[in-house]
């Protein structure tokens, strides 16, 4: 009997514990970021879906990601101003970026120092996860709605590893718990910091092992009609901004690994385990290939259809001072590619400048 209250006075202070640690979590949330202290609080509350798929919520909130009334991440809308907007996806929208630091709100800072006045403003039109596909379905809409100059096309080249990921019906509702423990994200994120690397890694490989032998299906590299397949949407892409009014500006996309894609260091080897954990069903060396060939796709699409191309991927040192993960920006990194960025857009931007000053002038 002492032995069964014990254990009942164990489990008590356990629940308790817990329930405590969870009340503080729910209330560090309420304080820092004015979310409910009930209900579920995840980065799924700022997004909406539609017949397109998923899209911001006007005005919703998730701790540091802020959208405005249009859903978009970023300030208002001003008035009189020439308008660029930034489409891709997590790399675009910013991650782990100071607030206010991630490349499009740089740019912005960037291109109307350039200016010497506020003459340029820079809509983050990007969301996690969004892929050229939806993208062409969503321009006519945005470029309706913002008006922009010039589009500026950051593509998330990984969606195309593998093509059933494109084919998801993005309208389909997600299955969301009723309740759930806000203390869990806690501890996810205070294991990533704790947690000494190789373990991280050991328990990454493990999970890919177990999803390769669920699904049995692995690949060296991707295949060449994924490639082919990309350069087709994204030509789309180019199209459907032209013909909404928009001067489409192709960006290769950048990696932690640089353009020699090459892994030198078994300290960086980890790196390219994390990313292929979102994509079992490539080997690590695969990634590094893919981003070369869809690189090089995307210069051959700027060739083809003679537009401006930033070079990102060969003007962005590599390395973890510039790259939180395998792909996405620090905020130091972030500044280099606004800094790339603005430089590259300099010439198509300089008869603004020069017409709006004259107009000053008068």
């Amino acid at each position: 009997m002492r032995r069964l209250r014990s254990t009942l006075k164990c489990a008590v202070g356990v629940l308790l514990a817990v329930l405590t640690l969870e009340f503080c979590a729910r209330l560090d949330d309420c304080v820092s970021y004015g979310a409910s202290m009930w209900g579920t609080y995840d980065p799924e509350i700022i997004y909406v879906r539609d017949s397109v798929g998923r899209k911001g919520k006007p005005r919703a909130r998730y701790k540091k990601w802020q959208l405005n009334s249009l859903g978009f991440r970023g300030p208002e809308l001003e008035p009189d101003q020439v308008r660029i907007i930034c489409m891709g996806s997590s790399e675009t929208f910013g991650l782990y970026e100071t607030p206010g630091e991630e490349y499009p709100r740089q740019l912005e800072r960037e291109l109307n120092a350039w200016a010497g006045r506020n003459l340029f403003q820079v809509v983050n039109v990007a969301y996690p996860g969004e892929t050229v596909r939806t993208q062409i379905l969503r321009a006519p809409q945005t470029v309706e709605e913002v008006r922009p100059q010039i589009a500026l096309i950051y593509p998330s080249l990984a969606q195309y590893v593998w093509l059933p990921w494109l084919k998801l019906d993005p309208a389909a509702p997600s299955s969301r718990p009723h309740f759930e423990w806000r203390i869990a994200s806690n501890l996810r994120e205070l294991a990533k910091r704790l947690l000494p690397e190789p373990l991280q890694n050991y328990l990454r490989e493990r999970e890919i092992r177990h999803e390769v032998a669920v699904h049995g299906m692995v690949m060296d590299r991707v295949p060449e009609e994924n490639i082919i397949l990309f350069h087709h949407d994204l030509e789309k892409l180019v199209k459907t901004l032209r013909d909404a009014g928009a001067e489409p500006v192709l960006v290769t996309h950048a990696t932690r690994f640089g353009p020699v894609l090459s892994v030198s260091s078994t300290n960086e080897r980890h790196v390219l385990v994390s990313w292929r954990k979102f994509f079992p069903m490539l080997r690590e060396d695969g990634f590094l290939d893919m981003e070369w060939r869809m690189n090089e796709a995307i210069r051959q699409l700027a060739a083809e259809q003679h537009l401006t191309l930033i070079d990102a991927a060969r003007e962005i040192s590599p390395g973890k001072q510039n790259f939180a993960d395998f792909s996405h920006f620090t905020t130091v990194g972030a500044h280099l590619m606004a800094s790339h960025l603005a430089g590259g857009l300099e010439p198509l931007l300089r008869r603004y400048a020069t017409a709006s000053t004259a107009t000053d002038s008068k």
